[in-house]
């Protein structure tokens, strides 16, 4: 889990770096920048809560987690999700 976290908060830091500065910058206040947030919030919303559920339906149906093991698992939910939106919006902002 150490060597996953390792490889996964880099790429989390920057993308969140790259989501909060379009955000909160001039870019994603006009026209554009909000259609493009939008989308990616339309992208990236369903992540956590598919993801909750799959680990959930995992951990009633097939092997029960531990909860050190649970609590990773979501702890991993998170950065995944802000590193799947500051894809979105850094691929956006160079096709629209």
């Amino acid at each position: 889990m150490i060597i996953i976290n390792l490889v996964l908060m880099p790429i989390f830091l920057l993308s969140l770096f790259v989501s909060l500065t379009f955000i909160f910058g001039e870019e994603g206040k006009d026209e554009r920048g909000r259609r493009i947030i939008s989308s990616a919030y339309t992208y990236t919303f369903p992540i956590f809560p598919i993801g909750w559920l799959l680990l959930e339906t995992y951990h009633r149906s097939y092997d029960p987690l531990t909860f050190v093991d649970y609590r990773n698992t979501l702890g991993l939910l998170i950065p995944l999700t802000f590193i799947i939106l500051g894809s979105v919006i850094f691929t956006l902002k160079r096709r629209v």
